[in-house]
């Protein structure tokens, strides 16, 4: 195995969005449920949610509405992409062949999973320095199309946004989304 190989499977590894099982103003018990729920890429369960929101105060039927919700949310999100842009899915788009756009709407679905993390635990500065810095990275390398990227995120967040109407959780939904936004198109600054 080269070491082009060898950085490409430690980047894959370390590429990680969720940072709320390393935030050390959440309760122990939190950051459990969300390392245990974040490594098995999975929506939370129900019991998970309720001790969760119970901590949070976050009303458990948001975020409960939204893992419902999250296969559609995103189905969306993707018609709306491939509607307004439908040259990302044709040979020479960035999202061709097909499985390099399955691999995008995997990405989407993980992304609102982790904002659904986020909005349980009334937190929307939720990522992994580290692990985010990692993904751009790997997305450089794979030429992920990041504006592609920002508009399925953008029309996701809208969908979302849909079916909340108490205005302190739009807000925190939107908050939540324009941090992971803010996170993916971070470039290095340099001093």
């Amino acid at each position: 195995m080269n070491l082009q190989n060898t950085d490409f499977k430690t980047l894959v590894q370390t590429a990680q969005v969720q940072g709320l099982s390393l935030n050390q103003d959440l309760p122990q018990a939190t950051r459990r449920i969300l390392e245990r729920a974040d490594q098995a890429q999975r929506q939370l369960t129900s019991e998970e949610l309720a001790t969760i929101c119970q901590t949070s105060g976050i009303d458990q039927s948001l975020p409960g509405s939204l893992i419902q919700r999250s296969d559609q949310l995103v189905n969306q999100a993707r018609a709306q992409l491939l509607a307004t842009q439908p040259h990302l899915v044709q040979p020479g788009g960035a999202l061709h062949p097909q499985d390099r756009a399955e691999a995008c709407w995997r990405d989407c679905w993980n992304f609102l999973r982790v904002v659904i993390y986020a909005v349980a635990c009334n937190q929307s500065c939720f990522t992994n320095p580290s692990g985010m810095a990692a993904l751009r990275k790997l997305y450089r390398r794979m030429n992920v199309p990041i504006e592609g990227m920002n508009i399925a995120l953008d029309q996701l967040k809208e969908h979302v946004l849909e079916g909340v109407s108490r205005s302190n959780e739009q807000q925190l939904i939107s908050d939540c989304f324009q941090h992971l936004i803010d996170q993916l198109n971070k470039t290095a600054v340099k001093s």
